[in-house]
């Protein structure tokens, strides 16, 4: 490892424990830290139900992640499939009776298939062309997707609610049954995600893919379907378990993206393994601003998208990424 990249390694270490110090000082500033029983309990539960958080973040995020790593395609549209997700889903619970858990069996193909159509019909033609030529064409369809959303299903915030009680860790940590749910199958998806990756031949072409496409061709790999399987997973992978644990609305999907953003930006771009940390390591932030900064739910989305921005001036190729130019 080169010189310059361990110390903007260091650097970034430095710059991640300020960051994660600083709702601690606004906190006492402003008078909401107060170090005594129940603060620390809710400073436990916080940091626990980041943690879940994260895991829903880290199962949704590593699939913009993965389409820029095979065919170095941003996906501004990552978000509204999120959102296509959820909607999915609430049509199951709500229309069809169908239990959240078992109506991926039904969301994940679709969502699966929407991801493959899409390759084939808009992204197939700019493969291997200028980055912004991608970004434009999926912001155009992310905006044709919200307002799709909006013209059938309105404005409205939706929510499922499903497993609403609460989960009892300790005797001052507690957190809802939703997230338990959510983290323990963002685990269970991600880990199978990882290891399909690691260990099966397609899994194994998909990471030549993503080093070097031409090599990989000329190896016998059909890049053309490892494109189409890719954008399938990540519209899969963007679809399943953020509607039981979160609200939406048409427009969510914005806020959806620029997360995925912020995570991918932390971690590495093109880094699975990157993204799933990064997912970790937000969601634990955004949870411990909106206990301890006055007002911190609003500026929740401040606190992300500046961490995004001082990473990329930091270590532009994030913590498991490498570093550019």
């Amino acid at each position: 490892m080169e010189r310059s990249e361990v110390r903007s390694l260091y650097l970034l270490a430095v710059f991640l424990a300020c960051a994660y110090t600083v709702p601690f000082l606004v906190g006492a500033w402003a008078g909401t830290v107060r170090f005594d029983e129940r603060w620390l309990g809710n400073l436990a539960t916080v940091v626990v139900a980041g943690v879940m958080q994260g895991g829903v973040y880290a199962m949704f995020a590593p699939g913009l992640t993965l389409i820029f790593g095979v065919m170095r395609i941003i996906n501004a549209a990552h978000g509204e499939m999120v959102m296509m997700g959820a909607y999915l889903t609430w049509v199951c619970f709500f229309y069809l009776g169908v239990d959240p858990l078992l109506s991926m069996v039904l969301t994940l193909p679709v969502a699966f298939l929407f991801g493959v159509a899409v390759q084939k019909l808009l992204l197939n033609a700019v493969v291997g062309q200028p980055e912004l030529t991608a970004l434009l064409i999926t912001f155009g369809l992310g905006l044709t997707m919200i307002y799709t959303a909006e013209l059938i299903f309105t404005t409205d915030f939706r929510a499922i609610p499903y497993a609403p009680g609460t989960v009892h860790l300790t005797r001052t940590i507690a957190v809802g049954q939703n997230k338990v749910i959510s983290f323990v199958l963002a685990v269970v998806i991600s880990t199978a995600v990882y290891l399909f990756l690691k260990l099966s031949r397609l899994g194994k072409a998909v990471r030549a893919t993503a080093l070097n496409a031409e090599v990989a061709m000329v190896c016998g790999v059909d890049v053309r379907r490892i494109y189409l399987i890719t954008t399938g997973f990540g519209a899969a992978l963007a679809a399943a378990g953020v509607s039981i644990q979160f609200g939406f609305n048409p427009e969510t999907g914005v806020v959806y993206t620029l997360q995925a953003f912020a995570i991918i930006v932390l971690g590495g771009r093109g880094n699975y393994m990157g993204a799933l940390i990064g997912g970790l390591m937000l969601a634990v932030l955004e949870n411990l601003v909106s206990l301890m900064v006055p007002n911190g739910t609003a500026v929740v989305e401040l606190a992300a998208y500046g961490l995004m921005i001082f990473v990329l001036l930091i270590r532009p190729g994030g913590l498991m990424g490498v570093k550019e130019g």
